[in-house]
């Protein structure tokens, strides 16, 4: 379906007249011809005529791509071949890559036949495909200006990163993620990527960037969706890394206590799954830092 048709979809289904949405925009020849997909329109007018449907720019995205998008496909797929072991899957996503790069030139196939190469490498253990990281670095390294494929990309391929490579792309990211963070599409993502970050830190025992990334998530969690998840991920975080510093002024037993009702809750809340997480990585922290 073409834009032209889409926005008149929208407009009918608002119940919004023709003239109130085009008014000193489109002459009725052009609507005419836009709303049957016969011609496009300036990206000014564009944004006009969204204003006069009270849409913004990611919802109609939204509608545009009523299909599930090619982006979100190949995560989805990868992630869940990866947490099941599914090697022959991820080989099918690394030959569907390749042939959708073949295609279309388009270097994200080339960053996902990386990214699930190294995944098939940690489940095998091995280093076959060690020299991949390299494409997904030198992509992230030279990204100014980041959208949701580069942040979910980054997030996504975290754990084959040093702390200090992570520190320099997101140095020179946060501009552009500050910006994004007021979109709907982006604040739950950015806030999961520095959970991610955050992790990774604690458990390389880099206390100081940790709490310097749980400094950025709080800065962060008033403009997110899932706002009470992330506040009880920060809470979380925040107990943890008051242990590791010594700062429970004697009292270990209460800050333990906290730590436990919030996994119990996780529990409560049918999120059992994020409860086992926790816990896991809680055992972890305790067990490095001779807690």
């Amino acid at each position: 379906m073409e834009v032209g048709e889409v926005i008149r979809k929208i407009r009918k289904n608002k119940n919004i007249p023709s003239n109130k949405v085009y008014k000193n925009v489109l002459s009725r020849p052009a609507v005419a011809k836009f709303e049957k997909g016969l011609s496009d329109t300036s990206v000014k007018k564009f944004l006009d005529i969204l204003d006069a449907l009270n849409i913004s720019l990611e919802e109609f995205g939204v509608i545009y791509k009523e299909t599930e998008n090619q982006d979100l496909k190949y995560t989805r797929s990868y992630i869940n071949a990866y947490y099941s072991k599914d090697l022959d899957t991820l080989n099918a996503i690394v030959n569907s890559a390749s042939k959708d790069y073949l295609e279309t030139k388009n270097e994200k196939y080339r960053h996902y036949q990386a990214l699930v190469r190294l995944l098939m490498d940690d489940i095998n253990e091995t280093d076959v495909h060690k020299s991949e990281i390299d494409i997904l670095k030198q992509y992230l390294v030279q990204c100014d200006v980041w959208g949701y494929y580069e942040i979910i990309l980054f997030t996504n391929s975290l754990s084959f990163y040093s702390c200090e490579f992570i520190d320099i792309v997101y140095s020179r990211a946060k501009s552009t993620l500050l910006k994004l963070k007021n979109m709907l599409r982006y604040r739950n993502e950015v806030a999961l990527m520095l959970l991610n970050i955050l992790e990774k830190n604690i458990l390389s025992k880099n206390i100081g960037q940790a709490s310097f990334y749980l400094t950025e998530l709080k800065g962060l969690k008033n403009n997110v969706i899932d706002n009470m998840y992330i506040q009880t991920m920060i809470l979380y975080f925040t107990l943890i890394c008051k242990i590791i510093d010594g700062k429970y002024k004697g009292d270990f037993e209460e800050y333990n206590s906290k730590i436990k009702e919030i996994i119990n809750i996780f529990n409560v809340l049918g999120l059992s799954q994020k409860a086992i997480q926790c816990e896991s990585f809680y055992k972890k922290v305790k067990e490095i830092y001779n807690i």
